[in-house]
């Protein structure tokens, strides 16, 4: 599999990591922006970098995009795609029409991806509309979620903020817990390790959320105390408000 990588940075560079563990070889040609970490990524996994973001797209038939969507859309019109190349965008707020009108007559996808989480092949990643070889390569960085209806798409799309803004929560909590005395490692690998113990609950249990909920919270117990005071503080209905303004700017009108 060869994959021409445009706009090489941070989520470049966790793809590459994460795909560089699997079995099955990829080879990658980067685009030289961003020459130090091309020239790094080059020097560790073996990767090309191409002269410039033309060159890379001459020597693929898939194209990764991880530019950033502010800009990104400009750059691709100013190439020139072909017949039978597969262009897909991980630019967060690119629409999916906008990308296909930019790389005509090549394919369009769309994916979303945690990011950093890949690196490690832990991320899930959505794909859209679904395509065999992008989600062979997608699968080496974590479990792949294909979608057929946009809107679907478009909506789960919203966990690539969710994701990073769940970082910033956890980094919060062990904060909190080293205000208390206990040491930054003692802290980081408690919240951690409780996050993906629940996430595992999540994913194993066959009881429904609310079930799951009633069953770690205890009448007059230390979680419905905690719960009580996030909710007399709106701190989870937030939430709701802080993903709604991220929709409504990926995409206009939602």
């Amino acid at each position: 599999m060869k994959i021409g990588i445009l706009g090489v940075g941070h989520l470049a560079e966790y793809l590459v990591q994460g795909s560089s563990k699997a079995a099955v070889g990829v080879e990658f040609v980067l685009s030289p922006r961003s020459g130090d970490k091309a020239a790094r990524l080059a020097e560790t996994y073996r990767c090309a970098v191409a002269e410039s973001n033309q060159a890379v797209v001459d020597q693929c038939d898939m194209v990764l995009v991880c530019l950033p969507a502010a800009t990104g859309l400009a750059l691709l019109q100013s190439l020139h795609f072909r017949d039978g190349q597969s262009v897909c965008s991980a630019m967060a707020g690119a629409s999916y029409a906008a990308l296909t009108e930019a790389v005509a007559p090549a394919e369009a996808f769309c994916a979303m991806m945690p990011g950093f989480a890949n690196a490690f092949s832990a991320g899930p990643s959505l794909l859209y509309p679904g395509d065999a070889e992008w989600e062979a390569f997608l699968a080496l960085l974590g479990p792949v979620h294909r979608f057929v209806d946009r809107q679907a798409f478009e909506t789960a799309a919203v966990f690539g903020a969710m994701s990073g803004a769940s970082i910033f929560l956890l980094r919060h909590l062990a904060r909190w817990y080293e205000r208390q005395g206990l040491d930054a490692m003692t802290a980081r690998r408690l919240v951690a390790e409780t996050f993906r113990g629940n996430a595992e609950v999540l994913l194993q249990s066959d009881l429904g959320l609310d079930e799951i909920a009633v069953g770690v919270t205890t009448p007059g117990g230390i979680t419905e105390q905690l719960v009580g005071v996030l909710d007399q503080r709106g701190a989870l209905a937030a939430w709701d408000e802080a993903m709604d303004a991220v929709l409504a700017r990926m995409v206009p009108g939602r």
